[in-house]
């Protein structure tokens, strides 16, 4: 992409810990071009979970970089895959462990990028992982 083609990327962002009503900012940046072994997804849906806001209070502190991008989970479709994944292009994907889903577009690793099928909705694939694996694992340990 050009410089002056370059995508805008609205998102929820704090630079400091404290009450994610006070904290949490709408932003808009130029996005730049992918880094080369990343995926590109535009987010489609995301979640508002516990596990999204507690982080802003600063409950894990020790694990943030500020500033940083809120959310962990959330839907898109790829729009831009590296050499190697382009099969994930056009797909619908969970972006695990990249920046904060709570913003248009997430660059993540083609290795955490779980492809939802097409009977899926992406109401049920946006809420998909933190919660029902928690469960799952709860649910594994009891019996």
């Amino acid at each position: 992409m050009g410089g002056k083609d370059l995508l805008q990327n609205w998102s929820l962002r704090y630079r400091s810990f404290g009450p994610p009503l006070q904290h949490l900012v709408l932003e808009n940046s130029s996005l730049g071009p992918r880094p080369y072994n990343l995926l590109r997804v535009a987010m489609s849906l995301v979640p508002v979970n516990p596990s999204d806001l507690i982080p802003v209070t600063g409950a894990y502190s020790h694990r943030i970089r500020l500033p940083a991008t809120a959310g962990y989970e959330g839907v898109g479709r790829v729009i831009e895959a590296p050499p190697g994944n382009t099969r994930l292009s056009g797909r619908r994907v969970l972006p695990l462990r990249g920046a904060g889903t709570w913003q248009c577009f997430v660059d993540c690793d083609p290795a955490f990028a779980v492809t939802i099928p097409d009977d899926v909705s992406d109401e049920t694939a946006a809420r998909s992982y933190i919660n029902p694996l928690t469960a799952l694992r709860l649910l594994e340990r009891c019996r």
